[in-house]
């Protein structure tokens, strides 16, 4: 029910006493509105709801047909973004840093920090290539008490106890469909969210995505990476995440749109 996730959504929001706010609404096989235009439709509600009540809201929907970035998993998406505000940034992580740099620029304008779309755009971009983004992350995990040394060495957000199991193609051509859901699932089953309310969280499970919509793959290549404790997990997710992958003689049409229009 729409109404049911705005209030929800709105009434944590609002209460928080903002002047702008900025939403993304993801849609796509790994979102809760797997049809955009429900997804749309959810947008509409969220924006009306919030101008309602006097809080300039903006909604950007996101396609969510294959996972954001190059990881899935608490530690791994943190150590993701700490290598993007570095600069170390690699093709696997731009949709990552792309989705970022979409939704601050929209609340800069909001806020009236810029005239123009573009103008956010150059200010964002300025400072990550100046380290101002970096260091004011590190200056949010101080004040909360957290280790800010990841900031400098985000190596040490990777525990070396996890074994790495490599998921590979069993068929050459080219990628047209990944479940992002079905990726997102096994993760959790390994312990990286909660299956049930009482379930425990292992930050540091997870995926690497190293094949993306549209590549081209060989039988037998490397489609990701499980990161996990030990084969009995391994065992319990392998065949959903390789099944994940719809693999095609011919290649997809059209180019993927990460913001939706």
């Amino acid at each position: 029910s729409i109404p049911l996730i705005v209030a929800s959504i709105m009434s944590k929001k609002l209460a928080e006493g903002l002047d702008a706010l900025v939403l993304d609404v993801k849609t796509g096989s790994g979102a809760f509105m797997q049809n955009f235009d429900d997804a749309k439709n959810l947008a509409r509600a969220l924006c009306k709801t919030g101008n309602a009540f006097g809080v300039k809201t903006e909604a950007v929907i996101s396609d969510m047909n294959q996972p954001l970035g190059k990881f899935v998993g608490n530690a791994l998406e943190v150590f993701e973004c700490v290598k993007i505000l570095r600069g170390e940034i690699d093709q696997q992580m731009r949709a990552t840093l792309e989705l970022s740099i979409e939704l601050a620029a929209r609340m800069l304008m909001l806020c009236g920090v810029a005239d123009t779309i573009q103008d956010s755009r150059f200010k964002i971009q300025d400072s990550l290539d100046s380290g101002e983004a970096l260091e004011k992350f590190r200056q949010n995990i101080e004040c909360q008490n957290g280790a800010a040394e990841v900031c400098d060495d985000p190596e040490i957000l990777l525990d070396k106890n996890l074994i790495e199991v490599e998921v590979k193609s069993e068929k050459t051509g080219f990628i047209t469909e990944i479940d992002a859901g079905a990726i997102g699932e096994s993760i959790s089953r390994i312990g990286g969210g909660r299956i049930k309310v009482e379930d425990k969280v292992d930050f540091a499970v997870g995926y690497e995505c190293v094949k993306k919509l549209g590549d081209r793959v060989n039988s037998g290549e490397t489609l990701g990476a499980i990161f996990c404790r030990n084969r009995a997990q391994t065992h319990l997710i392998y065949e959903k995440l390789a099944n994940a992958y719809k693999i095609d003689d011919e290649e997809p049409s059209g180019k993927f749109e990460l913001v939706k229009k």
